[in-house]
């Protein structure tokens, strides 16, 4: 068995799944990531016109450090060609100072500004917190009542959604002025794309229309399942734990229509406590987490 994939795997025994599935998708995430190395349509979705830099600079690389394997690939923070850092995919051993000054020295034409890993959600935080992962087994969901219930959106639903999302994030930006703006931007395309795909449901409590979940078959770092990528709760229907009460309603009705898809999941950033409190109490609990550790030049 890969070295890469054996470590990761005891890295990772404890998520709330069977260790056939993790098996299973560690390894097809490996061979994703290993084709990265060699890959120029991944590389090309880089901004190496605008920073000068060959495009082949932006290949994912598979390092050797002391004999220890690194698979390593460049990333942006939200998309911004000014906060450039380094992603440690896949490894076959922990993190050390000596791990991170290879990495820094090998990246430095791109002047990254953090080292980022992934790590299990219960171990000690090394760094900075990027992205909180909070996931659960659609299995064995909390009760819910039947006040709260959802319907998929339809085509003719897109105006009222696109004013949801807007109002629900105007007012989370107004309590939470600390949220990262790339995640209240709202694209029309995505959302025309979401309600084609079945994947937007709009919040009903006692049959009136409160807000909106999007939740898609995704994939969330190495997981498989359904990742909740957005949910607003309109201004005047807070304070009611709608947003909670709304997860809990969508997993048993995922349990139920899905057959071979175990988690549902999403990333939550630390400041965003109220969303963190909405996945609590929705039975998820942060199984994976993503910190910044520091580059480090001689």
């Amino acid at each position: 068995m890969d070295t890469m994939l054996t470590f990761m795997l005891s890295q990772y025994a404890e998520l709330p799944v069977p260790q056939e599935t993790l098996f299973c998708w560690l390894d097809k995430w490996l061979s994703e990531q290993e084709k990265r190395c060699v890959d120029k349509t991944f590389s090309a979705q880089f901004p190496w016109k605008e920073t000068g830099l060959p495009q082949d600079d932006f290949l994912q690389r598979k390092l050797n450090i002391n004999g220890r394997q690194f698979l390593t690939g460049p990333r942006y923070r939200g998309g911004d060609i000014n906060s450039p850092f380094i992603d440690i995919v896949a490894s076959d051993s922990n993190i050390d100072c000596s791990v991170l000054k290879f990495i820094s020295q090998e990246w430095a034409q791109l002047k990254p500004q953090y080292i980022r890993i992934l790590t299990a959600g219960h171990d000690k935080v090394q760094g900075i917190t990027d992205q909180l992962i909070y996931a659960s087994c659609l299995s064995g969901a909390p009760e819910y009542d039947d006040t709260v219930t959802l319907r998929a959106a339809e085509y003719a639903d897109f105006k009222w959604c696109r004013q949801a999302l807007i109002d629900g994030w105007q007012h989370s930006l107004s309590v939470m002025p600390a949220l990262p703006a790339s995640l209240l931007s709202v694209d029309d395309e995505e959302l025309h794309h979401h309600i084609s795909e079945g994947a937007a449901y709009i919040i009903y409590e006692e049959g009136i229309r409160a807000g909106l979940i999007i939740c898609e078959k995704a994939e969330v770092a190495f997981l498989r399942g359904y990742r909740i990528s957005d949910e607003v709760i309109l201004p005047a229907f807070r304070g009611r734990s709608l947003a909670s009460r709304a997860q809990c309603w969508l997993r048993h009705y995922l349990a139920h229509s899905s057959q071979d898809i175990c988690l549902m999941a999403g990333t939550i950033v630390p400041e965003n406590l109220p969303s963190i409190k909405t996945a609590e109490k929705a039975g998820r609990t942060c199984i994976l987490r993503y910190e910044f550790l520091p580059v480090m030049v001689s």
